[in-house]
């Protein structure tokens, strides 16, 4: 299974779909700073540990600081049979874009 890198208006498109979640891949303390409305915390470091849990008929959309991670675990994911999307930039670009 692939994946894709979307924009920042892709994204605001995914947010809306209901087939879809919002990851913040980032630290806990960092999500409680600042995240998108919606998305839900799991760490990079935890995503192995949590994947199980996942329903494999949703689309992930993927984001960490400023993009790295998030591309790193769009990989590992599709390659479990996850479909996933990752954000050029992380939050970083998505703060600039609001």
């Amino acid at each position: 299974m692939e994946f894709q890198t979307i924009s920042i208006r892709e994204f605001n498109e995914y947010r809306k779909r209901p087939d879809t979640w919002v990851i913040d891949l980032r630290n806990k303390e960092e999500f409680e700073e600042v995240h998108v409305e919606g998305a839900r915390n799991i760490p990079y470091e935890n995503l192995k540990m949590y994947q199980k849990y996942l329903p494999k008929d949703k689309i992930y959309v993927l984001y960490c600081d400023r993009g790295s991670s998030s591309l790193m675990a769009a990989k590992e994911m599709s390659k479990e049979g996850y479909q996933t999307v990752t954000v050029v930039g992380g939050i970083q670009s998505i703060l600039q874009n609001i």
